[in-house]
């Protein structure tokens, strides 16, 4: 920051130029044309975009010679800025840069830095708060986010090493299950900033520094330069490349960024400009990967997108960002600080990363329910339909699940399930006998990706198991992005119910931020964000009007899919039915 007045001219130097160059004669309203050039050497700088800073309109490419013209008239003064997208392969880059000029200039130069090849071996990444000085707005949103201190994540620190909560240390405890030194690849993802230096190394419980420690934090995504197309990689691990540029005394290392914008100007940063950084790819760093011992899926975030219709070019086309950073409600700028030009509402992204709140999964999943009786049975059918997410439901890691629990009473008495899907048994905790919350069993289905293997590779299969013990997958039933799922289960009505009368029927959608029997072990009341662990997406109650009502003769008996429960409820039906006929 010292010496940036020796790198580049100051914008009241710019602007003191251009006013001399309309002096000596340049015709006012014309089109602004001259040449983009590197500040080392005054080379032409060859393919760079250049346009009025915030107004993507117009766009001009240099040339060989790097000339260009951009057909625009402004009147007045305004800034230019130039840009070369970033290119890993290329054996120069570019940081982007502008140029204040007068309507009409023919004769601009834009010069732009080039970006050091070395990187900084002693670099020490800093705090969120050095950000926050200039980008307030945005720091404020990221801290309201599931990224914000995720190196210091209560839940992850439970699992990898029982420190996060009181309870943290029952069940699963991946230290204690695992070989000494063994990372489980935590910090890779959820501390990059510490992990970069040691990828795949860093024991989560041993983030120390302030950076490590807030997780995925402003540095931990705009110092990325490159995600490849080998998107299966574990983020460090094959994925995403880091780049901390030395350009010591000059510049310090944080100024270097990488971003969506491709005409940040202000010399307080050196920004380059990176294409990826609006596409779905950039989140695949982190949302999409296998075990990197035995190939079992992780997440499988970025893919399930890609399988839909949002990842398909045209008017329905919407990339991670378009749903989970949307645009702000209106123009305004993206730095407090300099003369920071207003931009477009949709240049200005949020960054609170909003993720599964009962407002949102309830506006993307649907539940809708019909039920109708027939020779004896009650036939209940409820359809899920994933209508608005970009990826299946649910996604993320493997310990996201949801449940489909579907109840039909009369008069007051459940009715015994004799046919179709029950719940599985996951949905239940570990505490001997049926706790409030334990639906297996129970007409209904479960939506989840087991995930199955033995544990630190030794002893029987295991299931469900985190993706650091994942050898297979034992099954599968997420929803896909745009599919609807048709869950059909028949109740027997008791020979009593008469035509006319009528039946309840309730069929309750619901989401887990993770597996009932690990949240129950561990004790967990709320995420470590402060939010439920279990949203009620849907539900629908029903009051059914029966139409042929209880038949004595029906025959029930062929019909085996009705869980331990459902039988239990089926005996105790035609005892109390029998009982009732004696005692008339």
């Amino acid at each position: 920051m010292t010496f940036d007045v020796l790198r580049r001219p100051s914008a009241a130097a710019q602007l003191l130029l251009a006013t001399v160059s309309l002096l000596l004669g340049s015709p006012a309203g014309a089109a602004i044309s001259g040449f983009v050039r590197d500040t080392q050497s005054s080379a032409p700088v060859a393919g760079a975009r250049v346009h009025l800073q915030a107004d993507l309109s117009v766009v001009a490419t240099s040339a060989a010679d790097g000339s260009f013209t951009l057909p625009v008239s402004f009147g007045g003064f305004a800034v230019v800025t130039a840009s070369v997208p970033y290119d890993p392969m290329a054996p120069v880059n570019y940081n982007s840069s502008g140029a204040v000029t007068l309507d009409g200039n023919a004769g601009l130069e834009i010069l732009i830095p080039i970006l050091p090849t070395a990187d900084n071996p002693v670099y020490a990444p800093p705090g969120t708060d050095l950000c926050n000085s200039c980008h307030g707005g945005q720091h404020t949103a990221w801290q309201t986010s599931n990224h914000a201190l995720a190196g210091d994540d209560a839940w992850v620190l439970d699992l990898f090493s029982g420190t996060g909560t009181a309870g943290g240390s029952a069940g699963y405890v991946f230290k204690d299950l695992h070989d000494p030194g063994e990372s489980g690849f935590c910090a890779t993802c959820h501390a990059p900033m510490e992990d970069a230096f040691d990828p795949g190394n860093v024991l989560l419980d041993e983030v120390s520094t302030t950076a490590g420690l807030e997780g995925v934090s402003c540095l931990a995504c705009h110092q990325i330069s490159d995600v490849s197309g080998d998107v299966n990689g574990l983020h460090h691990l094959g994925t995403s490349t880091y780049r901390f540029p030395d350009d010591r005394p000059f510049s310090e290392t944080w100024q270097f960024v990488w971003g969506p914008l491709d005409d940040v100007s202000f010399g307080g940063m050196r920004a380059s400009y990176a294409p990826f950084f609006s596409t779905s790819r950039l989140c695949a760093s982190c949302h999409q990967y296998v075990n990197p011992d035995t190939g079992a899926p992780g997440q499988n975030t970025y893919n399930e997108w890609l399988a839909s219709d949002y990842a398909v070019p045209g008017p329905t086309f919407r990339s991670c960002q378009d749903c989970h950073m949307p645009p702000a409600d209106a123009d305004g700028t993206v730095c407090v600080i300099g003369d920071s030009p207003v931009r477009a509402a949709e240049m200005r992204r949020s960054h609170a990363f909003v993720g599964a709140t009962p407002t949102g999964l309830s506006d993307a999943i649907l539940l809708s329910t019909d039920a109708a009786d027939a020779a004896g049975l009650l036939t209940v059918d409820a359809q899920v339909t994933n209508q608005g997410a970009g990826h299946s439901f649910p996604t993320g890691v493997s310990i996201r699940n949801a449940l489909l629990v579907i109840e039909a009473t009369y008069q007051g008495v459940p009715l015994p399930q004799v046919s179709g899907p029950t719940v599985p048994f996951w949905a239940d905790d570990d505490v001997a006998g049926q706790q409030p919350g334990d639906y297996a069993g129970a007409a209904g289905k479960g939506f989840a990706k087991v995930l199955e293997g033995r544990i630190n590779g030794t002893g029987p299969t295991v299931r469900p198991v985190l993706f650091i013990d994942a050898e297979a997958v034992y099954s599968d039933s997420l929803i896909h992005a745009g599919a609807t799922d048709l869950t059909s289960v028949q109740f027997l009505l008791p020979p009593e119910a008469l035509p006319g009368e009528t039946v309840e029927v309730s069929a309750r959608l619901l989401y887990r931020r993770a597996y009932r029997s690990i949240a129950v072990t561990k004790g967990w009341q709320q995420t470590p964000q402060g939010g439920p662990i279990e949203i009620e997406v849907a539900a629908e109650q029903l009051t059914v009007p029966l139409v042929e009502g209880g038949q004595p003769g029906a025959n029930v008996l062929e019909i085996p899919t009705a869980g331990p429960v459902g039988l239990l409820l089926l005996a105790l039906l035609l005892a109390g039915s029998a009982l009732r006929r004696l005692r008339r």
